[in-house]
């Protein structure tokens, strides 16, 4: 149920932008005047389209990555009636807005055409916008930086674990040296220190995940190359005067693939644990890009002012793709029978 979930995640994640309601870029059409409004809330919007000359158009695959900017102007209202050349509309403070149909373009036959219906099946946040979209891109963000920061962590425990096991002596040493310096520094405390360092943006912050999770990496990498190198198929390998990085890559890797997959899965739970922690703390995605964690920072003052469900939707959705990807890790450690050497 787990992978069935993550893998639904994962699809949910790369279509984001064709099927959320607010395909704007990172989902920040703002609408002050529905802001704070309960999940399943819906209301009327007049849409005016814009006069601007510019080619607001995207492509299939930049509206994939990027959304699109919206061709319209949005006017969310209660109700409205015409008067003459007047159209009377009644806002969500109940008050009257008066506009003139002969400035707008319209008439009273072609009004409903530029009338529609929105609904916000999560809720809006203080800032009008739509909590299902910007709760999916987050989902998104989260699980891009959680698959780079785990594919870098493993190329670099890899490469360290395997060559320093498979060679031994002083280049063992040197490995061994810098996974326990490494080691010894807290892992958000190094996140924090390279995030200060070289920005806050997308890349700096996987960068930042990944060279934070090597580690573990590294020392099971290079216990079990350290078991499996006087294995008789590994020195049969050496008779046959086979290079160590087809020694390494083609009759190593193969066989402590399991244990790899097992800590993939852990990490990538870790790693959405640091993403949403420093989004939280100021110090990750940055606004108005959406961010599980940035969202809780958002709105974790509403849970005790009578909309709690602001604080909670990001809560638990943190709480279940860590979850998931914990029972992942646990499952296949259980299938491939792997001995946790943490």
């Amino acid at each position: 149920m787990s992978l069935i979930f993550l893998a639904l995640l994962f699809i949910l994640s790369t279509l984001a932008y064709i099927i959320i309601p607010d395909n704007t870029p990172d989902a920040n059409d703002q609408q002050l005047e529905i802001a704070l409004k309960k999940p399943g809330f819906s209301t009327q919007f007049l849409e005016l389209p814009q006069t601007s000359t510019e080619d607001t158009s995207a492509g299939f695959f930049r509206t994939l990555f990027y959304g699109k900017e919206r061709k319209a102007e949005q006017i969310p209202f209660l109700d409205y009636s015409i008067d003459k050349d007047q159209l009377i509309m009644t806002n969500h403070y109940g008050q009257e807005k008066y506009l003139s149909l002969s400035t707008l373009a319209l008439s009273q036959k072609t009004i409903q055409d530029h009338i529609r219906t929105k609904s916000y099946l999560l809720g809006t946040d203080r800032y009008g916008r739509d909590i299902l979209s910007r709760l999916i891109l987050g989902i998104r963000i989260s699980l891009m930086i959680g698959f780079m920061s785990v594919v870098l962590s493993l190329v670099i425990g890899i490469t360290i674990g395997a060559t320093g096991a498979y060679y031994g002596g002083w280049i063992d040493k040197i490995a061994m040296y810098m996974i326990n310096i490494t080691w010894s520094i807290p892992t958000l405390l190094l996140v924090f220190a390279i995030v200060m360092a070289f920005g806050r943006g997308l890349w700096i912050i996987f960068l930042a995940v990944g060279l934070t999770l090597w580690v573990d990496v590294a020392r099971l990498v290079r216990g079990q190359v350290l078991k499996i190198k006087e294995e008789e198929f590994i020195l049969a390998t050496q008779s046959l005067s086979y290079s160590t990085p087809r020694i390494i890559r083609s009759h190593i890797l193969p066989n402590i693939m399991g244990p790899l997959l097992v800590i993939a899965a852990t990490n990538f739970a870790i790693a959405i644990l640091i993403e949403a922690g420093l989004s939280y703390l100021g110090f990750g995605i940055q606004p108005p890009s959406p961010s599980v964690g940035n969202m809780l920072n958002e709105n974790y003052g509403y849970a005790i002012s009578g909309k709690p469900f602001l604080a909670i939707i990001p809560a638990i959705t943190i709480m279940l793709m860590v979850l998931a990807f914990n029972l992942v890790g646990s499952g296949l450690r259980d299938i491939l029978d792997v001995k946790s050497t943490s």
